[in-house]
């Protein structure tokens, strides 16, 4: 999901560049690095929270008030590139939050600088293991042992669509039979060629980068094995690959850039009834067609259910009191206050106790009434476990710009594999990877 976009889900608050809790002293004017411990008698002690403008929001973060009078947490929302500013101020050794947000694409580059956060389980984190799901949990785990990062939530995948015109063309409506009737990608694609044939213009996929994408998540394995050896030439790449060229073939790929205005009409306009996506997809829906709420249901997608998302509170290495953090921390991520961030923003929960609660498991009015969390809950519990290396963006790229050239200008697909290879190949030796 785009910044902007949740943050017009979540209205003018994030947007404001900060949001204070506790006492009515605290404001924007409060210390932008660190805690402040002592002070006068009774006085609170500031904590700091970096977050992205999605942040966090109000009603867990009035529970974290209530819980913990004692310390006036405010939230800074920090614009830009994130991790880059998270980068510059570890190197600068200064300014640092009591707490910060760390994304779920960056997690595996942080677990490379380990020693820029403090050991959580040093504070009890291991306590608590068992309230998350244990994939999302390693995500933050590294090789020696540490843990660096608690879940905020996770991002099970599935397919968004349009009931109505679903049932126009004459396909299944009902979650559980759809479903059904494309467990594989072949089974997709011929799906696609009835809506087509139903209602021309009309399409089952945005673009075939986005297929590829989802494609190769699926098989559990990426680019960069855990030896640090590039596997992005073996048949789990090549295979989403070809699913990608055959849907391009079938015609039944609309061509469309993602996050682009001609991608939010199709979407309103009925041109694109299906999409791929995590939970917090919904708002992006939200967003490109509020006109069409009531419309929408949710199922599974062909093949496995991966995870799309999600990310981490941190505590960095020399704030003033760790352990004061990770008790905030610890409150925040807990199963109830993941649940209200789920009715917040459609973040789901990384804690499997919040399935149940009705904040998750009630009907959601713009997918037509249905319990989404049925569907990406059993998604959520069901994710294979990726091995994720901190250089995957890097030697994925070719293979994304090479897809991109066979949609848009025909570009023989055997041709283009074999140059992003090369070029994967190149990238990879360049930083120090094991090419074979």
């Amino acid at each position: 999901m785009t910044v902007s976009r949740r943050a017009i889900i979540q209205g003018g608050a994030a947007g404001l560049g900060f949001l204070t809790l506790g006492l009515a002293g605290c404001s924007s004017a409060a210390p932008q690095g660190g805690s402040t411990p002592g002070g006068s008698a009774g006085a609170a002690t500031n904590l700091v929270l970096w977050t992205w403008p999605e942040g966090f929001g109000k009603r867990a973060l009035g529970e974290v008030a209530s819980q913990f009078p004692q310390y006036q947490v405010r939230q800074d929302v920090i614009g830009g590139d994130f991790k880059q500013k998270l980068t510059t101020t570890f190197t600068a050794g200064s300014g640092l939050p009591d707490i910060t947000g760390v994304k779920g694409e960056d997690i595996a580059f942080f677990k490379s600088q380990a020693k820029f956060f403090v050991d959580l389980n040093t504070l009890g984190a291991a306590d608590i293991k068992g309230d998350y799901l244990e994939y999302k949990w390693n995500q933050a785990t590294t090789e020696d042992g540490k843990q660096i990062g608690i879940p905020i939530d996770v991002g099970p995948t599935a397919l968004f669509y349009r009931v109505d015109i679903f049932e126009q063309a004459g396909l299944p409506t009902d979650p559980q039979e759809l479903a059904a009737s494309i467990r594989t990608w072949d089974e997709y694609i011929e799906l696609g060629k009835k809506l087509l044939a139903a209602k021309p213009n009309t399409y089952l996929i945005r673009n075939a980068s986005g297929l590829f994408d989802t494609g190769w998540q699926q098989s559990g394995k990426g680019f960069i094995d855990a030896d640090g050896v590039f596997i992005g030439d073996q048949q789990h790449i090549r295979s989403a690959w070809d699913t990608a060229v055959k849907a391009l073939d079938a015609g039944i790929v609309a061509t469309i850039e993602s996050n682009t205005a001609d991608s939010a009409a199709a979407v309103s306009e009925g041109r694109l009834p299906a999409d791929f996506g995590a939970s917090w997809h919904l708002a992006d829906l939200m967003v490109d067609a509020p006109e069409t709420a009531g419309k929408w249901h949710v199922c599974e997608h062909p093949g496995e259910a991966f995870n799309n998302g999600g990310s981490f509170l941190t505590v960095p290495e020399g704030v003033a009191d760790p352990a004061k953090s990770f008790e905030v921390i610890r409150f925040l991520l807990n199963a109830q206050n993941q649940a209200y961030e789920f009715e917040d923003k459609g973040n789901f929960p990384a804690t499997p106790a919040s399935f149940t609660m009705p904040e998750v498991a009630g009907p959601v009015e713009f997918l037509g009434g249905q319990v989404a969390a049925e569907v990406f809950g059993h998604a959520a519990k069901t994710i294979i476990p990726r091995f994720e290396h901190f250089n995957e963006g890097t030697v994925n790229a070719p293979f994304y710009a090479e897809i991109d050239l066979v949609e848009a200008s025909g570009k023989d697909p055997n041709k283009a594999w074999d140059d992003a290879v090369t070029a994967a190949k190149r990238l990879a030796q360049q930083v120090g990877l094991t090419v074979k």
